[in-house]
């Protein structure tokens, strides 16, 4: 990596306005999102009204509140994680990522509406959810009467409690320092930062693998991977990934971000480029080991998912999903140069937030609804509902920021002039 000057002017004092052109298109994204909801939602209950086997809900409920948990589980991943790659940073002494803060910053400020609402919907639609909240299906199956102890909803809202608690107490402690270093440049509050992150990456890895189990796994309460946590966190954070690089884009495109060069946004797509592959790695080793082993206990999991006479609906998305969250950013993003090329990152950004965004609806969905499920009206309008949503709090979130680059971090000059040139 080389550094030299940096050839653009930088306006310090810019500050962001929501364009009216952006704001017809995310309003436009939540009024479609919203109308396929009602639609498929009024599709599915004209529909069957036999319950599936093995379900206590009507199909249609059943494909609700499996939507309603993929929303929240998409949408909370990225505040929190929009923290861990701010966390990542300041552990690492990192001044790379100093220019594009303020859009993970934006990000992890809607934390608490998006834990609010996972908590809300993974306890009002628990009985939904998982099988394991009802005392007639545990006194019926061993498994369950052996997994009683950890699977219970007093435990688990005691879990959910500890763990939303503490994010949201670390977060607390962020956006304090945050504010306080912007105002003042005061460089204990970096410093306390630092301190704030080193343990926040440590309560986060642990109880991470906790809400990925507790909230998705036990949806599907007789099977169990050990890779579980860190597939989940994969599949998150290149979600997380990509629209903090889809974002930067938009915003150079619209004037913004002038301190911000093609080395930040290369470095941007050299991220969503690595942990593409990381992805695929924890997938592929996922899936090799348990099937592999061909144990009932665990390959019914997947049976679920690729057989077609077992749900023919999900076996197109399985490897749709693969192929388009492997082998499009493989040769998408190979090459150095073209990681600078900012609308191509941006459409590749776009296409991976909805593929994704299916590795959490493949998860779920087999799960909770079984047949009943599928991807249709409904699922479609949750995503651009969600996204749409989400984009929305947080440029009016962005709006309120005193400005859109960093007034005082120590190393705002390391990284005004970070650059990069590839070979």
């Amino acid at each position: 990596m080389a550094h030299g000057h940096t050839s653009h002017t930088v306006n310090w004092k810019e500050r962001f306005t929501f364009p009216p052109h952006l704001r017809r298109w995310v309003t436009l994204m939540v009024g479609v999102g919203g109308l396929l909801v009602i639609a498929g939602l009024i599709s599915q209950m004209m529909g069957t009204h036999e319950h599936a086997e093995g379900h206590h809900a009507a199909p249609w409920l059943s494909r609700l509140s499996a939507n309603l948990l993929i929303s929240s589980m998409y949408l909370l991943g990225i505040p929190i994680l929009s923290l861990f790659f701010l966390a990542v940073g300041y552990a690492a002494n990192a001044s790379w990522y100093v220019m594009l803060q303020r859009i993970p910053q934006t990000f992890a400020r809607l934390l608490p509406i998006t834990a609010g609402l996972l908590a809300v919907v993974a306890i009002a639609f628990s009985g939904v959810l998982y099988e394991w909240t009802h005392s007639d299906v545990v006194s019926k199956d061993e498994v369950l009467q052996h997994k009683s102890g950890y699977l219970n909803l007093p435990f688990f809202i005691v879990r959910m409690v500890i763990i939303l608690g503490g994010w949201l107490l670390f977060w607390r402690g962020f956006v304090r320092n945050w504010e306080t270093l912007d105002a003042t440049g005061d460089v204990r509050n970096f410093h306390n930062l630092r301190r704030l992150a080193g343990g926040f990456i440590v309560f986060f890895a642990l109880s991470w693998s906790v809400a990925s189990w507790d909230w998705l796994m036990s949806a599907s309460p007789h099977w169990f991977s050990t890779m579980f946590a860190v597939y989940n966190f994969a599949n998150l954070w290149i979600t997380t990934l990509c629209l903090i690089t889809f974002t930067a884009i938009i915003l150079k495109k619209n004037g913004y971000l002038s301190g911000v060069s093609e080395s930040h946004i290369h470095d941007l797509g050299k991220f969503v480029f690595a942990f593409s592959i990381f992805w695929t790695y924890i997938f592929y080793g996922q899936f090799m080991l348990i099937w592999y082993s061909n144990i009932p206990e665990e390959t019914f999991w997947f049976y679920q998912r690729i057989r077609a006479h077992v749900n023919p609906q999900y076996v197109p998305i399985f490897f749709i999903t693969l192929v388009m969250n492997f082998i499009f950013p493989l040769l998408g993003l190979m090459s150095a140069s073209i990681k600078r090329n900012f609308t191509w990152l941006g459409i590749v950004s776009g296409v991976l937030l909805f593929t994704h965004w299916l590795d959490t609806f493949m998860v779920v969905m087999p799960s909770v609804a079984g047949k009943a499920g599928g991807l249709g009206l409904m699922e479609v309008g949750f995503f651009l509902l969600g996204i749409g949503g989400f984009l929305w709090l947080a440029a009016k979130q962005l709006e309120k920021a005193p400005a859109l680059l960093p007034q005082h971090h120590p190393y705002l000059e390391e990284s005004v002039h970070h650059s990069y040139e590839p070979m």
